[in-house]
C-alpha cells in the first residue's frame, strides 16, 4: 500500500513535487519532513498535500526517508505559510525553509536540549563529613537555591565539579533531574512599576476588551512609558498560561528589553535573531514550539516563531524599516503577525513613538484602535531644540554651537549622543588636481574612505581596496577627502575633547554577537562620554544620563528620490531627539542643517509627530501613493544592461485590468551594482485583489520569456524601498 506526498523543497522553482511513500492517506499528515531525492541530490522536504496512489499518472520516485511522526507545524502556522507564498508570490519551499531555524531545516530534532538538575536532598547542617571545598561550596550554592541549580550553573561559579558532584549523588546528599535547557533566569527580583494615569487607561483599554483578534496602536512619544505597558500586559498573559511573542528592530535594543523582563516577569524567556549561533536558534525555537518558553523576544525572522499556547503579539516600534526582508522571500513582518494574530484570534500591540503612515492610515479606516500616550513618564519633560547653521565657513564637521553644547555637557559630567547616519570616515575621495573621484567600479555609487582601515569600501556591494596615497589618475598627493561619517566625527570630538571617552558606535565596531552590549557599557554605568552612531542608537535605547542630542548632516533625507523619504526623515529625526532628557536632567538637541529655512525643520520644531504624519498622510491620499493604494514592484538585474529592460518591458506590454497603472520599465535609481545593471517595473492598483490578479499574470509571462533564464528577476509585493 503507498500514497502520494506533494513535497515542497527548499528551492526558486514555484511548485510542489509528487513522490511516492509507503501507507495509507491516513499515515501521514501535512507539515512533516521527509528525505527525497531531487536530481542527483537528496534534500529535506516539506510534506504539503497527501494524495491516494489511484491519482498516480505516471512512474514516481520514492521518499527516501521520514524525519518526523508528527507534523512540525501547528495548523495555523501552515496554513499561515502557504498564504504567504500566495501573497507575496514566492516559491512554496523557499517560504517553508525561511520559518524554520537552520538546524531544523537541515533535519534535526525538534526537542530541546536538556540539561541536568541538581538540589539538596537534606539540609547541610545534616551532612557531618564534608570533603573539600567544591563539596562545601557546591552545598552552599544548592541551599542557597532550594529550587535547584543546573550543572552549568555551578560549573559557570565554581569550575570543575563533576567529580564532586558524582560523589555527593552516592551519598544521597543531592539528587538530579533533566529539564530543558533554558537561556534565561526566570526569578524576577524587582516588582512591575505602577503605571502613570495615561499608561493605566491604555493597559485597561487592551485588557477590558474580551481576549480576541484586536490591532491596537499605541502612539506615545518618545520616553512615555510604552515598555512599562508591554510589561504589565505580559505579565497579565503569563498569569493566564498564554504565551507572548514581542518582536523589536535591532539586535542591539534585545539585551535592553530581556534584562527588563527577566528582572520584573516570573516566567521563562528565549531570544531569537541572526547574532545568535544556529545551536541558540534551535533551542529558542524548540523551547517556543512546546510552550517551556513564556516570552520570546526577536527581530524580523521572529515572525515565523512556534507558539503552543499563544496569547499575545506586540510589535515594538511598529514603524521601523528593519521588520521589511530586503531579499530572498520579501515579508514584511508586521503584515504577517496581523494575519497571523487574526487566525488566532488573538490581539496585537504595535507601539511607537513615531508611527508608520500605513498604521495611521488603518486607523483612519477604522481597522487599528488608536491609544495615544502624549506625555514622559516619572519627571521627565521633552528635550529643548535648537537648529544650528552648518554653513559657517569651518573645518570641522561640528558647528560652534554644537561644539559649545558638548563642552558645557562634559564639564557638568553628563553624557552626549551625537547621530550621523553614515559610517566610515568620509563618503568622497577627490583629487584636488585633476579632480578625479574614488568611484566603485562594479557599482553606480562612490567608495567611501575608512581612514582608520586605510581603506576605500563600497557599501553596496562591499569591495575594497587599499586607500591610495596618490592619485591613480595623474599622480598628485593632493587627495582630499570630502563629507562627513562616524569615523570622522568620532575623530574630530576626540581631538577636541582628549581627556573624553568617545564611543562609536556603528556596523564596522559591532560585528561580534556581544560587542554592541560592551561598546554601551560606560553608557550604562553614568561614565561621562560621547557616542557617535548612526541608525543603530536612533530607536528604542533608554539612555538615563544622555542629556545632549546633536544631529549631524540632517539634510540628506530633504532632497531623496523615494516619496517616503520625508516621512523616514521626521521619524529618525524625532526618534534621535527623544534620546535626549530621559532621565531626571532637562535635554537638549541641537539639529545641524545647511537648509535651516527649509519648512521641514519649522515644522519639526513646531509641530508634534502626530500633526506631521496627517499632513504626510493626506498628500499621499491624494497623490494616490501607498497607503491609499497597492503597489508592487518587479525588479530585473543583468550583466547586459538592456536585457533587464528588454525582459521587465515584455511583462508591461500584456494587458492587465483597468484598475491596474504600470510604471515603467526603467533603470533603477542607482542603475549598476555588484556588477549588474538593474531595472524595475511597478504595478499600482486601488484593488488589492486586482493587483495580485496582475502580479500573478506578468509573472506567467516572464517565466515563459527565454530571457527569464538570462536575467534575475524577483517580484516586492508592498515594497517600502524604491532605490
Amino acid at each position: 500500500m503507498s500514497c502520494i506526498l506533494e513535497v515542497a523543497v527548499n528551492s526558486p522553482l514555484r511548485q510542489c513535487f509528487d513522490y511516492e511513500a509507503p501507507g495509507n492517506v491516513q499515515t501521514w499528515q501535512p507539515g512533516c519532513r521527509v528525505v527525497v531525492p531531487f536530481g542527483k541530490k537528496q534534500r529535506i522536504g516539506i510534506v504539503v498535500h497527501v494524495k491516494s496512489d489511484q491519482e498516480k499518472t505516471r512512474p514516481l520516485k520514492k521518499i527516501l526517508d521520514r524525519c518526523d511522526k508528527q507534523p512540525i507545524f501547528d495548523s495555523q502556522l501552515f496554513q499561515l505559510i502557504l498564504w504567504i507564498s500566495q501573497y507575496y508570490h514566492h516559491p512554496i519551499g523557499e517560504c517553508f525553509f525561511a520559518a524554520l531555524p537552520k538546524k531544523v531545516r537541515l533535519g534535526d530534532t525538534i526537542l530541546a536540549t536538556q540539561e541536568t538538575i541538581w538540589k539538596l536532598t537534606k539540609s547541610i547542617d545534616e551532612i557531618s563529613d564534608i570533603k573539600g571545598i567544591k563539596q562545601k561550596q557546591a552545598l552552599t550554592l544548592l541551599q542557597r537555591n532550594p529550587g535547584g541549580l543546573s550543572e552549568r550553573e555551578l560549573r559557570h561559579q565554581l569550575g570543575s565539579i563533576q567529580p564532586s558532584l558524582k560523589r555527593m549523588a552516592e551519598k544521597k546528599w543531592i539528587t538530579s533531574t533533566t529539564s530543558a535547557l533554558m537561556p534565561f533566569s526566570s526569578a524576577p527580583s524587582t516588582e512591575l512599576n505602577t503605571l502613570n494615569q495615561q499608561q493605566q487607561a491604555v493597559y485597561s483599554a487592551i485588557t477590558e476588551k474580551e481576549p480576541s483578534f484586536q490591532p491596537w496602536l499605541i502612539d506615545g512619544i518618545t520616553g512615555s512609558g510604552k515598555t512599562e505597558i508591554y510589561l504589565h500586559l505580559a505579565a497579565s498573559q503569563l498569569a493566564k498560561g498564554h504565551q507572548v511573542l514581542i518582536l523589536i528592530p535591532e539586535i542591539g535594543l534585545s539585551s535592553q528589553l530581556v534584562d527588563r523582563f527577566t528582572t520584573c516577569l516570573a516566567g521563562h524567556i528565549v531570544v531569537s535573531h541572526s547574532g545568535m549561533t544556529d545551536r541558540q536558534r534551535h533551542q529558542s525555537w524548540c523551547l517556543a514550539k512546546s510552550g517551556q518558553a513564556d516570552v520570546i523576544i526577536g527581530t524580523r525572522s521572529a515572525a515565523f516563531m512556534p507558539l503552543h499556547k499563544p496569547g499575545l503579539i506586540i510589535i515594538d516600534e511598529e514603524h521601523d524599516g528593519a521588520y521589511k526582508q530586503q531579499d530572498g522571500l520579501r515579508y514584511h513582518a508586521r503584515n504577517i503577525l496581523l494575519v497571523r494574530a487574526r487566525d488566532l484570534d488573538i490581539p496585537i500591540v504595535m507601539g511607537s513613538a513615531t508611527p508608520s503612515l500605513e498604521s495611521l492610515y488603518q486607523v483612519k479606516q477604522n481597522k487599528y484602535r488608536h491609544l495615544k500616550l502624549n506625555k514622559r513618564a516619572g519627571q521627565a519633560i521633552l528635550p529643548e531644540v535648537i537648529l544650528a547653521d552648518s554653513n559657517m565657513p569651518t573645518a570641522s564637521p561640528l558647528t560652534p554651537t554644537l561644539v559649545n553644547a558638548l563642552k558645557e555637557t562634559l564639564s557638568q559630567k553628563q553624557q552626549a549622543l551625537i547621530f550621523i547616519n553614515r559610517r566610515g570616515y568620509a563618503p568622497v575621495l577627490m583629487c584636488h588636481n585633476c579632480q578625479w573621484q574614488a568611484y566603485c567600479p562594479d557599482c553606480d555609487a562612490k567608495m567611501v574612505v575608512h581612514q582608520q582601515r586605510q581603506q576605500l569600501y563600497c557599501h553596496h556591494c562591499g569591495r575594497i581596496q587599499r586607500l591610495p596615497k596618490t592619485c591613480p589618475a595623474c599622480e598628485s598627493d593632493e587627495l582630499k577627502t570630502y563629507g562627513t561619517g562616524t569615523e570622522k566625527i568620532e575623530s574630530t570630538i576626540q581631538e577636541l575633547f582628549p581627556q573624553t571617552t568617545v564611543i562609536r558606535v556603528d556596523r564596522d565596531t559591532t560585528r561580534g554577537s556581544q560587542a554592541f552590549q560592551q561598546k554601551l557599557e560606560p553608557i550604562r554605568t553614568g561614565q561621562s562620554a560621547v557616542l557617535v552612531g548612526t541608525q543603530m542608537l536612533a530607536k528604542g535605547h533608554d539612555f538615563h544620563q544622555i542629556t545632549l542630542v546633536g544631529i549631524v548632516d540632517a539634510d540628506q533625507g530633504l532632497f531623496s528620490a523615494d516619496f517616503r523619504a520625508m516621512e523616514y526623515l521626521c521619524q529618525s529625526v524625532v526618534q534621535v531627539m527623544g534620546r535626549a532628557g530621559r532621565g531626571q536632567k532637562a535635554g537638549k538637541v541641537i539639529i545641524q542643517t545647511s537648509q535651516p529655512g527649509h519648512p521641514v525643520w519649522s515644522d519639526l520644531l513646531r509641530l508634534p509627530y502626530a500633526e506631521l504624519a496627517q499632513s504626510l498622510l493626506q498628500e499621499r491620499i491624494e497623490m494616490a501613493l501607498p497607503p491609499s493604494c497597492f503597489w508592487s514592484i518587479f525588479r530585473a538585474e543583468s550583466v547586459q544592461s538592456e536585457l533587464a529592460l528588454q525582459l521587465l518591458g515584455w511583462a508591461a506590454e500584456a494587458k492587465y485590468a483597468e484598475d491596474v497603472q504600470v510604471m515603467g520599465p526603467v533603470p533603477a535609481i542607482m542603475e549598476k551594482r555588484a556588477g549588474r545593471y538593474r531595472a524595475q517595473l511597478i504595478f499600482s492598483s486601488h484593488s488589492r485583489k486586482v493587483l495580485h490578479q496582475a502580479i500573478e499574470h506578468a509573472i506567467l509571462r516572464i517565466s515563459e520569456h527565454t530571457l527569464s533564464r538570462k536575467v534575475r528577476w524577483s517580484v516586492d509585493v508592498d515594497p517600502i524601498d524604491l532605490l
